[in-house]
Formats: structure tokens, C-alpha cells, sequence
């Protein structure tokens, strides 16, 4: 058999050719692989941190959304009760307080109302759909609470409800308030 003598390579000299590709490819290849790794980590902290602004935003418009629908139906309730009060004025006028009893349980079959009653102008519960506190004075049912006023008035109570006072005017003077809790309705958001 023949036996093929390859030329040796001269022992430590290579050309520098070889030698700037021997250092420089591995040195890219890691700079490559650290780049596309760097970008990865980067890029994901974007990411998070977008993720986190725009769960930020929802609930800011969220919030917006539950304040601008409270007040919406704070304002409906406003002129509901001027109805209200002209109906409850007729029948008090008349001293008929059993269609008062009827008006309020009415409503108080609504979900969103909670308890209903009328003041006489001393500030005493004359109508009540809770039994319990007919005859018991209003500063004593909510201590700080004015139930003389000449206007719409409400007050916040808990998340979600407002106590309302509506005044029934006479011809000259308030001869008596109705007061009710109702709780707003929860809107879902689009």
C-alpha cells in the first residue's frame, strides 16, 4: 500500500489570519450570545413594567368610572326625590300616613333602597319602615346629622350607600323630611 506523507504545519507559526479568526470568532460569538441574552432581560423588564403601568391605568379609570356612575345616580336619586316629596306633601297634608306606609314599603321592595321614614319638623320619626324606630328622634338614629334643612342634602354612610334628606315644604315652612339610604348600583365596566 501507498502511504500518503502530508506536509507538518511548523510547529507555533501560524499565519495571522488564522490567528485573528482563532481569538476573534469565539470572542463574537460570546459577545453575540451575551447581546441576545442582554436584549431578552431587557425587553422582559419592558414588558413588565408596561405590564404594570397598564394595570395601574385600569384601575385609575376604574376608579373614575365607580365615582363618575356614583354620581350619576346621585344626581338621579336628586330629582327623583322631588317627586317623592311632592307625593309624601299631598298625603301629609291630609294626615295620611297609611299611603306614606305604602309609598315607602314600595320602595323599600327596590334592592337599592334601605330604610325610609319621615320626620315631622320637630325631627321626630313619624313613618318609618322599620318599625323599631317610629317615635325615636332622628339626632339620636344619626348623631350629627341635621334633618332641618331646606334642601336635598345626602350623606355618605359606607361604601356604596348616602343617606338622603329631602325636605317637605308647606307654603311657608318644612312640615317635614323624608330620609332614606340607598346603596348605588354597582355598574359593571365596559
Amino acid at each position: 500500500m501507498d502511504t500518503v506523507n502530508f506536509p507538518e504545519a511548523a510547529d507555533g507559526k501560524r499565519s495571522p489570519v488564522k490567528r485573528f479568526f482563532a481569538f476573534a470568532v469565539p470572542i463574537l460569538l460570546v459577545l453575540l450570545a451575551g447581546g441576545v441574552v442582554l436584549v431578552y432581560f431587557l425587553g422582559e423588564l419592558k414588558l413588565k413594567q408596561a405590564a404594570e403601568r397598564a394595570t395601574l391605568e385600569k384601575q385609575r379609570y376604574e376608579r373614575v368610572f365607580d365615582e363618575r356612575s356614583v354620581a350619576i345616580q346621585r344626581s338621579d336619586i336628586r330629582l327623583f326625590a322631588v317627586p317623592l316629596a311632592w307625593s309624601v306633601r299631598r298625603e301629609l297634608m291630609r294626615e295620611n300616613y297609611g299611603q306614606i306606609d305604602d309609598y315607602f314599603n314600595e320602595l323599600v321592595r327596590k334592592k337599592q333602597f334601605g330604610a325610609l321614614m319621615l320626620l315631622d319638623s320637630t325631627g321626630t320619626v313619624k313613618v318609618a319602615t322599620d318599625r323599631k324606630i317610629l317615635g325615636s328622634a332622628f339626632s339620636a338614629l344619626y348623631p350629627g346629622l341635621d334633618a332641618g334643612t331646606g334642601q336635598i342634602v345626602s350623606y355618605p354612610l359606607s361604601e356604596g350607600s348616602s343617606l338622603f334628606l329631602v325636605p317637605v315644604m308647606g307654603l311657608n315652612a318644612r312640615i317635614g323630611t323624608i330620609a332614606f339610604v340607598y346603596s348605588y348600583q354597582q355598574i359593571s365596566s365596559p
